[in-house]
């Protein structure tokens, strides 16, 4: 004789049915509080300003001065000629050796021109893995310390190290540069009342290099420290020095860049 399935019966045949759903619903999903394996995330490490099209693209690394990307006196100075340099079909890449120490400026902290040239190198060997860049065809900025330290760069990394092919330096601050042994092309443009980074420590670093002819020197006579910042005034005198805009040496510096970086002849 059969026994007769009460109530209770079947209300635990349910929990069990509900139990195993739910358990193997669990077993399908990977737990949430486990990381990925692979990255969530597809943003860049660096602040970058991109051209329109697939590319692949020649790139620019900018290495910003002093006060960083954001200087009280000019604080949309960079982005600006980002832009330009954007529309022109380039990449570029913001090398934050300041943000990246959570520093303001570069008299703070241990912060030396070896540790921003190492910067640079490192988001150059990032952005020759990029698909849309042109790994044959990067060029590193510099604007003053920053300048320097793309100078530092050539004295103490080989040319497949350093991972960019051409360098520029806005009136950079040679303190701390020696001469070095690469041959990629090098255009140095300096300020002739330059009382900041005086230009006479970097002449002198090119005329020692090994290959001196592939350093080209432009001096602009009359102007000061930041000549291409448009927002200073035509002179202004700190503790440091004296800075300020000269539109003359501006539109020059602007056009002799055109020229090195094969835009115009």
């Amino acid at each position: 004789m059969k026994k007769r399935r009460t109530r209770s019966d079947f209300l635990g045949i349910w929990v069990l049915v509900a139990l195993t759903v739910i358990v193997a619903g669990c077993a399908t999903q990977p737990p949430k509080n486990l990381p990925p394996d692979e990255p969530t995330t597809t943003e860049d490490p660096y602040r970058s300003f991109k051209p329109d099209g697939p590319g692949p693209h020649p790139a620019i690394l900018f290495v910003s001065g002093c006060s960083g990307f954001t200087p009280s006196f000019a604080p949309k100075f960079y982005e600006q000629v980002a832009e330009r340099l954007r529309e022109q079909g380039f990449m570029v890449v913001f090398v934050d050796y300041l943000k990246q120490r959570e520093l303001t400026n570069c008299t703070e902290g241990s912060l030396t021109p070896a540790d921003a040239a190492e910067d640079l190198v490192a988001a150059a060997t990032w952005l020759k893995t990029q698909v849309s860049i042109d790994p044959k065809r990067i060029t590193a900025m510099g604007w003053s310390y920053g300048g320097g330290a793309v100078l530092v760069a050539l004295n103490t990394y080989t040319d497949e190290e350093l991972g960019f092919s051409r360098a520029v330096t806005y009136y950079p601050s040679c303190r701390a540069v020696r001469s070095w042994n690469s041959t990629m092309p090098v255009l140095m443009l300096l300020a002739g009342e330059d009382d900041v980074a005086p230009g006479k420590p970097c002449q002198q670093a090119a005329q020692r290099n090994a290959a001196p002819t592939s350093v080209k020197v432009v001096v602009y006579p009359g102007a000061h420290h930041g000549f291409d910042l448009s927002a200073l005034p035509a002179k202004t005198t700190y503790p440091y020095g004296t800075i300020g805009y000269h539109p003359e040496a501006a539109a020059a510096s602007w056009e002799e860049i055109q020229r090195f970086l094969g835009l115009t002849r």
